[in-house]
């Protein structure tokens, strides 16, 4: 649901100017449901940022290490602000040209919500659409829900050809409801969902997922399959087996993979490919994370093992 990296990557390397040591250096993650730009710089800025097109929308950012202290201009005019610690989130409305002055190195993720974005959300969830966002600017407000799902995504910034489209419709729905509730104001007019799927919904998910083992299908794909919008079959999917859609296909492929293992013909890049993993090391990593050894670990002690 928060979509346009393109454009948003783009608007802020226009914002820094031509690449030198004193630009940042601009990581992203390109999911057609997810635009999230990590940006790091080790030195203080030189001078002050470009100012963007206006767009309508807002730049979420949150600080990932060490404090920024930072001069802030919104339409031209300066604006109070104070220093940025980790963990701090602000937010910028991006028809008021944000511009800016580093004073100390940068470390941050930035996010790009539309307000198109939350229309789209407020509709799914049967709420009056939100006219504006609720924050004071250049002033940051702790927020655990946006640092936690920022942390599960950090990794991905190294990574972006790992990122399954599921996982980034995960992070996506979860941030941009959040943000329309608490600072949009959102309040749901219908009565909260709290039936689970029906068994052909679970079961027509599931298919769907097992035969697309690199969850390149969206959420929504499979909502549409089980004829649900988006948002109320993550909670409906999340109600009837505890998981996400994205933890669920997780799961279920190292399941497949921990089969496959048992055929000593077969290579870990092998499975590592037939069960939706990008390359041996993506696929090493996920399966020692859920199951506590490596599938190479697991494997040879399978060699010495005395046979019955």
């Amino acid at each position: 649901m928060i979509a346009k990296l393109h454009s948003f990557t783009h608007r802020l390397r226009q914002a820094f100017g031509p690449s030198d040591e004193h630009t940042p250096v601009l990581k992203t993650i390109q999911k057609n449901s997810l635009a999230a730009t990590r940006c790091w710089l080790s030195v203080t800025s030189t001078e002050v940022t470009n100012p963007s097109l206006r767009e309508n929308g807002f730049m979420i950012v949150i600080q990932i290490r060490g404090t920024n202290s930072r001069e802030l201009w919104l339409d031209g005019k300066p604006i109070r602000t104070e220093p940025l610690g980790a963990g701090g989130v602000v937010f910028h409305d991006l028809r008021q040209c944000p511009q800016f002055y580093f004073h100390d190195p940068l470390d941050s993720v930035n996010y790009f919500l539309s307000r198109k974005t939350l229309n789209a959300i407020a509709d799914d969830a049967n709420a009056s659409r939100i006219s504006d966002l609720k924050f004071t600017p250049g002033v940051a407000v702790a927020d655990r829900v946006v640092e936690n799902l920022t942390r599960l995504l950090l990794p991905a910034f190294n990574n972006a050809d790992q990122v399954s489209q599921l996982f980034a419709d995960h992070i996506s729905l979860a941030l941009g409801s959040h943000i329309a509730q608490t600072y949009g104001g959102m309040k749901s007019a219908a009565a909260p969902w709290r039936g689970g799927l029906a068994a052909w919904q679970e079961r027509r998910a599931k298919e769907l997922m097992s035969a697309n083992l690199r969850g390149d299908l969206s959420a929504g794909d499979i909502a549409k399959a089980c004829s649900l919008s988006a948002g109320h079959f993550a909670r409906a999917f999340r109600h009837s087996t505890g998981l996400s859609p994205h933890q669920w296909l997780q799961r279920h492929r190292i399941s497949e993979a921990h089969i496959l293992l048992r055929n000593p013909s077969l290579s870990l890049a092998e499975i590592a490919r037939a069960c939706g993993f990008s390359d041996q090391s993506h696929f090493t990593k996920a399966y020692t994370r859920l199951r506590g050894i490596s599938p190479g670990a697991w494997r040879r002690q399978q060699e010495i093992l005395p046979k019955s």
